[in-house]
């Protein structure tokens, strides 16, 4: 905690590989993105980081949740002493099948690919997690993880899909009240819940989407709905997300929403991430897009 108050950083969407020359997985033919490991050892010894009370990573943290791609993760926040004040939730590339997968149950997929997840946290002797959870920074603030990924997908159409369900939903809500008094309440989730219609998107200033595309990425409407309703309910200061690529922040009935870039994904010879600065009162959260030269 600094003079003012409590720092707290969002890295969303590392991409990590398991050879920093390796390509993120991604629908492009030419120009894929690579040298996301050695982008990522410089945003964790960034001065932001470095200061920052905590660490938000809303996802994504690997390309394809490879045991050589969390062991980077793991070694470049030991060295840069982060561990401790890290808060991780699962995107769907850390948890879910990229490509074609031999038809199972739905039940033994959820198996396989929460066993995925939760190897790589296990490698960094991460705490065993139930999501979603409140987590308690301190007497002003509270983190709400979820996991919003589309957990048992049979291919990598659906893997993108962002997906809550009623025992999540109805679990969330009992944290809400559990935490009910804690001024500063974060929820943060891998997956946009509020991805703009064409129109909507042209107003903010953002890329439009095809129909297809957020078909592709878009979380179904009920658990959206119901997960907004809550966070007004119990008086959510942001909902921080990643996924998506871009940057965004919007008011949704009352609450900011705030869509991450992808931290390691070079704009204009710039890394861009999201800061958070909350007043020792907690009566005050400012939200800063932080830069870092490539």
């Amino acid at each position: 905690m600094g003079a003012k108050g409590y720092l707290v950083t969002q890295f969303s969407d590392l991409h990590l590989t398991r050879r920093n020359n390796d390509s993120r997985s991604e629908p492009k033919l030419f120009g894929k993105l690579k040298g996301m490991n050695k982008a990522f050892e410089r945003l964790a010894l960034s001065p932001e980081a470095q200061k920052s009370d905590f660490i938000l990573f809303t996802g994504d943290i690997t390309d394809t949740g490879h045991r050589e791609e969390w062991q980077h993760f793991w070694r470049t926040i030991d060295k840069a002493k982060l561990k401790k004040k890290s808060i991780i939730i699962p995107g769907n590339h850390d948890m879910c099948c990229l490509g074609a997968r031999l038809p199972r149950s739905e039940k033994k997929l959820v198996i396989e690919d929460y066993k995925k997840f939760r190897t790589g946290l296990a490698i960094g002797k991460y705490p065993r997690t139930k999501y979603p959870c409140g987590i308690k920074l301190n007497d002003k603030i509270v983190v709400f993880a979820i996991d919003s990924c589309n957990k048992g997908n049979p291919t990598g159409i659906t893997n993108a899909m962002g997906h809550l369900g009623y025992q999540q939903l109805e679990r969330f809500a009992r944290e809400l009240y559990k935490f009910r008094e804690v001024k500063v309440k974060i929820v943060i989730l891998h997956h946009s819940p509020n991805i703009p219609g064409n129109m909507t998107a042209l107003r903010r200033g953002v890329d439009e989407m095809g129909d297809f595309e957020r078909w592709g990425m878009e979380m179904p409407a009920e658990d959206r709905r119901v997960l907004r309703l809550l966070c007004v309910t119990h008086k959510v200061r942001l909902v921080l997300h990643g996924h998506l690529h871009r940057t965004e922040t919007r008011y949704v009935n009352s609450i900011r929403y705030i869509g991450a870039p992808a931290s390691t994904q070079p704009n204009k010879g710039k890394y861009e991430f999201f800061t958070y600065e909350i007043s020792q009162a907690g009566g005050r959260v400012v939200a800063k897009l932080a830069t870092l030269k490539e």
